[in-house]
C-alpha cells in the first residue's frame, strides 16, 4: 500500500504563522486587559477598605468625646428625678447641657457611598458588616435629632409640665447615650474584623 504524503506550499504555511500569530495576539490583549481590571478593582477595593477604617475609626473617636458627656448628663436629670426634696423646682434641660451643647460634631457617612460603587470587590461578610454598622450610626443620627428637636418645643417651658419635661428628656439623652454605647461596640468589632481579614 502506498502511503500518500501531504506537502504543505510556502503560501499555507505562512498563513497558519499569520493565524497563529493572531491568535496569540488577540489572546494576550484580552489577558492584559483582564489583569489591567482585576489590579484596578484590587486598587478600588484597598482605597474603600482604607476609606471606611478611616472613617470608622474617626466616628469612633467622635463618640469616645461625647458618649461620657451624655452618660453623666442622663445620671444628672435622673439624680433630679429621683429627688424627693425638689419641692416645686421647675426643671429646665438647659441647666444640664454645657457649652458644647448636645452634639456638635457629625459622624459621617461618605465612605459607605463608596462602598456601594460597582468596582469595588470586597468580601461580602465585611460589606455586610460595614452595612450594618452605618445602619447602626444611623440610629445615633435619629437619636440626636429627637433630642434637639424636643429641646425646640413649645411645651418644655410650660412650668405645670416640668416634672413630665423632666422624664421625656431623660428618655432622650439616655437613649442617646445607649445607642452611642452600642455604636462604640459595634465599631470596635467592625474594625477588629476588617483589620483581621
Amino acid at each position: 500500500m502506498k502511503r500518500e504524503r501531504w506537502k504543505l506550499s510556502r503560501r499555507v504555511v505562512d498563513h497558519l504563522i499569520q493565524a497563529v500569530l493572531i491568535f496569540a495576539s488577540v489572546f494576550l490583549a484580552f489577558w492584559l486587559n483582564d489583569y489591567r481590571i482585576a489590579v484596578s478593582e484590587r486598587q478600588a477595593t484597598e482605597r474603600a477598605v482604607e476609606a471606611v477604617i478611616s472613617e470608622v475609626t474617626a466616628n469612633r473617636e467622635i463618640l469616645r468625646r461625647w458618649a461620657p458627656y451624655h452618660g453623666e448628663m442622663a445620671e444628672r436629670v435622673l439624680a433630679w428625678l429621683e429627688n424627693e426634696d425638689r419641692g416645686d423646682a421647675p426643671f429646665s434641660p438647659y441647666d444640664y447641657i454645657d457649652e458644647r451643647g448636645i452634639f456638635r460634631e457629625i459622624l459621617t457617612y461618605d465612605s459607605w457611598d463608596y462602598l456601594r460603587q460597582g468596582d469595588v470587590r470586597l468580601d461580602l461578610d465585611v460589606r455586610l458588616s460595614a452595612n450594618r454598622v452605618f445602619r447602626q450610626q444611623e440610629y445615633v443620627d435619629r437619636a440626636v435629632r429627637a433630642t434637639v428637636e424636643f429641646l425646640g418645643s413649645r411645651e418644655l417651658y410650660d412650668a405645670d409640665r416640668s416634672y413630665e419635661n423632666a422624664v421625656i428628656f431623660y428618655r432622650h439623652i439616655a437613649d442617646l447615650h445607649g445607642q452611642q454605647v452600642a455604636m462604640l461596640e459595634s465599631y470596635n468589632r467592625f474594625l477588629e474584623e476588617v483589620r483581621a481579614r
